[in-house]
């Protein structure tokens, strides 16, 4: 196939890679998050036309079906372990072409560091070419690389620096070349056993909140793990944004209150079935927990525990209050509680 045949057979199939890209990102985010597998993104490339067409002048190719990396698509992972599961994925989801597949830190030897990367080739499965939705994308072949955000960070680095990086250098900067490296590789075996740790605390935190045992310290594993069994039979989707547990004020304000354990916990969330402190509109653990203070000691929780941290209240929310019980007569002699405005929201300021 000559110059002027390949350049247009770019021009005319271009558009339907960049479909099967765009698709494809579509399934693979859909299928991680239904295999629960935390990852930091998707993203996918078209191969540009000069590029193309650079790859087949310099190869020997007798047909442009031949490039397999028209279309790619990257998933970069937290870490290596994420790594290993986005990979068991993809070999259950797609049909590898394993001859021109590999893992590169395989090809290094067990003596080199440096650039490490999962890539396949594949097409998709045969039963998914069953679909109406993907019967398009038949015979399209396509590539898909898989690295850890420290991975990513080393082969970006690698890759800007190339010109630089490329060939023989000096001793010296050579051995810190290979230091840095290794550094960045054990960086990431440190996260990934880090991150087995804390999924190991949160499931004896678990265990033990189930066995009743909860003189446990309150912080952001054990107190997220707690909730989500407290409320576990309260639809999941109506406590929205529960991300926010996560943040340290909440904990602090706890602790200002005199809430240290789960226990301490336990005991202030008791006032209340778990139904009703999520009937609250729009509820969220944030929500629930400073409510609980509230409703216990609100003198206490604006004296200590508030800090001024949140400044408005929303109308529905005072009225959720009225209906929990606390007394909003008392509560004006703390707090004062601005009705100034047809907004939905009411400000808040220390007296």
């Amino acid at each position: 196939m000559d110059r002027f045949h390949i350049e247009a057979w770019y021009d005319q199939n271009a558009s339907r890679y960049q479909d099967l890209i765009d698709t494809t990102a579509t399934l693979l985010t859909t299928l991680l998050r239904r295999k629960d597998i935390p990852y930091h993104s998707v993203s996918g490339r078209l191969k540009d036309r000069t590029s193309f067409l650079d790859k087949w002048n310099r190869k020997k190719y007798t047909a442009p079906e031949q490039i397999m990396d028209v279309a790619g698509l990257r998933i970069i992972t937290h870490t290596t372990a994420e790594v290993q599961r986005v990979c068991e994925v993809i070999k259950q989801e797609f049909a590898v072409d394993a001859q021109n597949s590999g893992d590169k830190s395989q090809d290094m030897g067990v003596d080199k560091v440096g650039y490490l990367s999962v890539h396949y080739i594949v097409t998709l499965s045969p039963d998914r070419l069953k679909l109406p939705e993907y019967e398009r994308f038949n015979n399209m072949c396509f590539e898909i690389q898989v690295r850890s955000l420290l991975q990513h960070a080393w082969a970006e680095i690698e890759h800007d620096r190339g010109y630089k990086f490329a060939g023989i250098l000096p001793t010296e900067i050579q051995r810190k070349f290979y230091l840095i490296a290794g550094t960045l590789e054990l960086m990431d075996q440190e996260f990934c056993a880090l991150s087995g740790e804390i999924d190991s605390y949160a499931h004896m935190v678990t265990e033990q909140t189930e066995k009743g045992e909860l003189d446990i310290p309150i912080d952001s594993t054990s107190l997220l793990q707690f909730l989500d069994k407290y409320f576990e039979s309260c639809d999941p989707e109506a406590l929205s944004y529960n991300y926010s547990i996560r943040n340290n004020t909440v904990i602090e304000e706890l602790s200002d209150f005199g809430i240290f354990t789960l226990k301490d916990l336990d005991a202030l969330l008791r006032q209340k079935p778990a139904k009703i402190w999520a009937s609250e509109p729009d509820p969220n653990y944030l929500g629930i927990l400073r409510n609980a203070m509230i409703l216990k000691d609100a003198k206490k929780y604006f004296r200590d525990a508030w800090n001024e941290n949140w400044g408005c209240l929303e109308r529905s929310s005072l009225d959720f209050w009225k209906k929990l019980g606390v007394n909003i007569d008392k509560l004006n002699q703390y707090i004062s509680i601005k009705d100034s405005s047809d907004s939905d929201y009411l400000d808040i300021d220390k007296l």
